[in-house]
């Protein structure tokens, strides 16, 4: 190989690295030059646990436990599973896309609520604060959120549905029961007035207290539903006052392989009714139908 040969060569690999160099990094460079930078990209998901959302003077702080989100200072309330899940997505997708300036006037804040009436948005990883910004108004696009730090004058666009993600219509889970409906197999029924159990045996429902009766599937299966799968009408104030829960009106226990499901029902509340499980002090309302159909005689499952 002559040296004429290898100059040629070594201008080639010169030419190719350079040709990599523009198409690659600096090219990459380029393309960001002027963007602003993204002041959600420190967000790693997998690591917040905690997040704290002051809205309209009102604050709400989520903390991670067990897989599971705390709701504020409730005793045994939690985050609905789907909502932190969007609030997770958009994160995320606000977190790797990239933002658009849109306004750096602090006088304009208002015009797209990314002032103090504005969602104030606060994201801790490992116990410490991580973001810090101001959820506005939806854009234009209805795709994409306008966000900013508080103290600066700038307002940006992320393509996220941050607005709704961070405003749901209620964070908590009305879930009150969710179990396998083939795991209870012994239902027992407690009024002021009387009492009485019915069990599943060999395929078959039956009463075995305080007398034996023949039960009809289609009776015993919406009560079964009930009692297995159940989800709260509305959460109302969690007080005891004349909710009827002290008076042991309707109680009505499902037991079965590692299940035991005790519902404790109330007095009506416009229309719906006050319901307690047996484990827990949260307090929830039902409707009037499913109340009616807990409300049971012995011959009425015959």
């Amino acid at each position: 190989m002559n040296k004429k040969t290898l100059v040629l060569g070594g201008v080639l690999i010169v030419l190719i690295a350079l040709a990599y160099t523009y198409q690659g990094p600096l090219k990459k460079w380029q393309n960001n030059l002027g963007k602003p930078e993204n002041i959600l990209a420190q967000i790693k998901i997998d690591l917040i646990d905690k997040i704290e959302i002051i809205n309209q003077g009102k604050i709400l702080a989520l903390a991670k436990q067990n897989q599971k989100w705390k709701y504020g200072d409730s005793k045994d309330f939690y985050a609905d599973a789907s909502v932190m899940a969007k609030v997770f997505n958009e994160l995320k997708l606000a977190a790797e896309s990239p933002m658009e300036l849109v306004s750096n006037n602090l006088e304009r804040k208002s015009e797209f609520k990314t002032d103090n009436s504005g969602l104030k948005i606060k994201i801790y990883q490992e116990d410490n604060k991580t973001a810090n910004f101001i959820v506005g108004n939806t854009a234009s696009d209805y795709a994409s959120s306008y966000i900013s730090s508080p103290e600066s004058a700038a307002t940006y666009a992320v393509k996220a549905d941050l607005s709704s993600a961070f405003n749901p219509v209620d964070w908590r889970d009305f879930t009150i029961f969710s179990t396998p409906t083939e795991k209870i197999n012994k239902i027992r029924f407690q009024y002021p007035n009387r009492e009485f159990t019915v069990e599943l045996k060999d395929g078959k429902w039956s009463g075995i207290l305080p007398d034996k009766f023949i039960v009809k599937p289609e009776k015993i299966k919406p009560i079964l539903d009930i009692i297995s799968n159940l989800k709260a009408e509305e959460i109302p104030a969690q007080t005891f006052a004349n909710t009827g829960l002290d008076k042991h009106l309707i109680i009505i226990q499902g037991t079965g392989e590692g299940v035991n499901n005790v519902l404790m029902v109330g007095e009506a509340s416009n229309g719906l009714y006050y319901v307690k499980r047996g484990d827990s002090d949260n307090i929830y309302l039902i409707s009037k139908s499913k109340r009616d159909e807990l409300d049971k005689n012995i011959w009425q499952l015959k």
